[in-house]
């Protein structure tokens, strides 16, 4: 019961966003809307806080980017190669199905539910979560400009690329909080009370925005490979996770947001890049349909089985 009344307000909010697309009570702009202002001015305002605050000594959890970056990139070297040999995928088709079954929406999905359940100690490890994501996505365009792009003379240099994910504001915000960390400076009150106050609306933005563009038409059109993927990312990939956070002995909150911020759904900017690239961008909007869909069952599945695993870790909020 305790668990559920964590969880229950999370998708209670998802369940809201879905239910004013659905009656059309809000005009589809206002998702873009809602996610430029999460994207732009939410998210980067608790990355930056979250991390400028720690320690700089905290942010180096070797075992967290071993058991969650380390298993996400074996695994999507495992997904990559099956689907050129099995399926007979071209490169840039098997990278795009491959990190479609890896990369999540930790910053719109991860960090906002461990916000709001275990407070900023919950966020720290979803906030570097998404600096995994952000190097696995780096990676991933680095592959589809070198191999797949969608017209050869018109590929961007390597160093146009960097200075582009760079120029994320979420990457920016990551990168000046670790810088900031080093300096070991603190916030005072009166910026840690508006940069926290920030904080706050994040989780109500994000996950109506992710209920108001959740499409169950879009879901229905699956396949046998997009059912394969989406099974891969929501119960193989946490999976993989748990069981490798545990054996490498991380600490039990640590060990809850790594299996959760690889058990949310798959990140949308899968389906952008797919997109601009013209590799598979229907497998990709479908996956990001079905695991954003799918995830509201998997995810409480996975949040009562961490909370039979680490019951007090459940308790720091």
């Amino acid at each position: 019961m305790e668990l559920i009344n964590l969880i229950a307000p999370v998708f209670a909010v998802i369940l809201t966003g879905y239910v004013f697309s659905w009656t059309n009570l809000l005009s589809k702009e206002t998702s873009d809307a809602l996610v430029q202002f999460a994207v732009y001015v939410l998210i980067p305002a608790i990355m930056f806080y979250l991390i400028g605050q720690e320690e700089f000594a905290n942010l180096l959890n070797y075992g967290f980017y071993i058991s969650y970056g380390g298993t996400l990139l074996a695994l999507f070297v495992v997904l990559f190669l099956g689907l050129k040999t099995v399926v007979a995928f071209k490169v840039g088709s098997a990278t795009v199905a491959a990190f479609a079954g890896v990369a999540s929406n930790t910053a719109l999905v991860a960090l906002p539910i461990l916000h709001a359940i275990f407070g900023s100690k919950g966020a720290l490890p979803a906030v570097l979560a998404n600096l995994v994501v952000a190097i696995l996505f780096l990676v991933m365009t680095t592959i589809l400009e070198s191999s797949a792009g969608h017209k050869a003379n018109a590929r961007t240099p390597i160093y146009k690329i960097l200075l582009n994910v760079l120029k994320n504001p979420i990457i920016a915000a990551t990168l000046l909080g670790v810088v900031y960390s080093i300096t070991g400076i603190g916030f005072s009150d009166a910026v840690s009370d508006y940069l926290e106050l920030l904080s706050q609306a994040l989780a109500a933005v994000a996950l109506f925005a992710i209920g108001f563009t959740t499409s169950v038409r879009t879901i229905v059109q699956t396949g046998p490979l997009i059912l394969f993927l989406t099974v891969v990312k929501l119960i193989v990939a946490p999976g993989l996770v748990m069981l490798a956070a545990h054996l490498i002995g991380l600490d039990p909150l640590w060990t809850i947001a790594a299996t959760v911020s690889a058990a949310v759904p798959t990140a949308k900017n899968i389906f952008l890049l797919a997109k601009h690239y013209d590799q598979e961008p229907q497998l990709a909007a479908h996956i990001v349909s079905a695991t954003s869909f799918l995830a509201v069952g998997t995810l409480i599945m996975w949040l009562f089985v961490l909370h039979h695993m680490y019951p007090t870790a459940f308790q720091l909020n």
